[in-house]
C-alpha cells in the first residue's frame, strides 16, 4: 500500500465527495478518480457507492479505510519515537479544542509550552465533542479537549484532568431567589423539583451535557417547559441574567452576575474534563509536556 494513496481514499471517505477530496489533496479530480479506479479494479470491488453529493464506503471500502487508518497511525508513532530518540523537534500537532472554554486553555498554557519547544507548531482545531472523538480516533487530532460523562467515552485513551459541577442559575426576579447565592461557592443546595412550573433554557442535543441534563430532569419527575436550546453555555448564563429563564450551567460558565443567584443541586451532579488521544498512540515528549501544562492549568483554575 502507497501511503500517499492510503491519504487520498481516507480524504475521499472525509469529504463524501471526489471533487471536495480532489480540491483538498491539490490534485486534478480526473487524476483522483483513476487512481480510485485503478485500487479497485486491483480489489476486485468497488470501495464507494457513489452519489452526486454523498460517497459512502462500501463493506470492502470500511475495512479498507479502518486498514489505513492503522497503518498511518503506525507510521506517525514511528516518526514520533524516532523524533524524540533524535531530539527532532521541528514537528507539527493537531490540537482539538471544544467551543467557548477550549480557546481559553489553548491561550493560557501555548506561551510556556512555546518557551520549551519553539519549534514545534500547534494546530488548533475547534468542534465539538463527538465530531473530536471521529477525528482522534482516525488520527485526524492528536490531542483532544473533551467534556463529558463517564459512559460517553469511547475507544480512545482519556486523561483526566477536572470534575466540573453543574448548577442551577435561576433570575434574580425568582420567588425562591432569596434562599440562593450569587456565587457557586456558597450556593445551597435544593431540589430541581421545586422549579417543575418555571421555563428553561436548555442544552441542544449536540452537546455531550445534554444526556446528563435529561437524566436530572427525569429524576426529578418532571419535564422541563423549554423556551429554546442553545449548544452555548454563555448564552444561556446571559438569558438567565435577563430574567428569561432558568439553566443549568457547568461550574466555569456559573459566573457571578448582577440578576442571578445559583443552587447547588442535591445529587451534585458533574462531568469530566479530559484531555483525549488516539488509543495506543504514542506521547511524544512535546505532547506529554502539553498534557501536563493542561494539567497544571485544571488545576489551578
Amino acid at each position: 500500500m502507497d501511503l500517499h494513496q492510503l491519504e487520498h481514499i481516507l480524504k475521499i471517505s472525509e469529504e463524501k465527495s471526489i471533487t471536495r477530496a480532489a480540491e483538498k489533496l491539490f490534485v486534478s479530480q480526473s487524476s483522483l478518480n483513476q487512481q480510485l479506479k485503478k485500487l479497485e479494479i486491483e480489489l476486485g470491488t468497488p470501495l464507494f457507492v457513489r452519489t452526486h453529493s454523498d460517497w459512502q464506503p462500501t463493506p470492502a471500502g470500511e475495512v479498507y479505510l479502518q486498514a489505513a487508518r492503522t497503518i498511518l497511525g503506525i507510521k506517525k508513532d514511528a516518526y514520533s519515537k524516532i523524533h524524540d530518540m533524535a531530539e527532532f523537534n521541528r514537528r507539527h500537532f493537531i490540537i482539538g479544542l471544544i467551543p467557548e472554554r477550549g480557546i481559553d486553555l489553548f491561550v493560557s498554557i501555548y506561551p510556556q509550552f512555546h518557551q520549551i519547544f519553539p519549534d514545534v507548531i500547534l494546530e488548533p482545531v475547534e468542534c465539538n465533542v463527538r465530531t473530536m472523538q471521529k477525528k482522534v480516533s482516525r488520527g485526524e487530532i492528536d490531542l483532544g479537549l473533551m467534556t463529558l460523562t463517564s459512559h460517553q467515552r469511547d475507544e480512545n485513551t482519556y486523561h483526566h484532568m477536572a470534575y466540573e459541577e453543574i448548577f442551577l442559575a435561576v433570575p434574580a426576579t425568582h420567588n425562591l431567589a432569596g434562599n440562593g447565592s450569587r456565587d457557586t461557592a456558597n450556593a445551597p443546595e435544593i431540589s430541581l423539583e421545586s422549579f417543575s412550573q418555571d421555563p428553561f433554557i436548555f442544552i441542544s442535543q449536540s452537546s455531550t451535557m445534554y444526556e446528563l441534563v435529561n437524566e436530572l430532569f427525569t429524576s426529578a419527575g418532571f419535564e422541563p417547559r423549554v423556551l429554546f436550546s442553545t449548544s452555548s453555555n454563555s448564552s444561556k448564563h446571559r438569558m438567565v441574567n435577563a430574567g428569561i429563564g432558568c439553566a443549568l450551567l457547568p461550574a466555569m460558565f456559573a459566573a457571578p452576575a448582577e440578576n442571578i443567584v445559583f443552587f447547588r443541586l442535591r445529587q451534585h451532579p458533574h462531568w469530566e474534563i479530559s484531555m483525549c488521544s488516539r488509543k495506543g498512540a504514542y506521547l511524544s515528549t512535546a505532547e506529554k509536556t502539553y498534557l501536563n501544562l493542561c494539567h497544571t492549568y485544571w488545576s489551578e483554575t
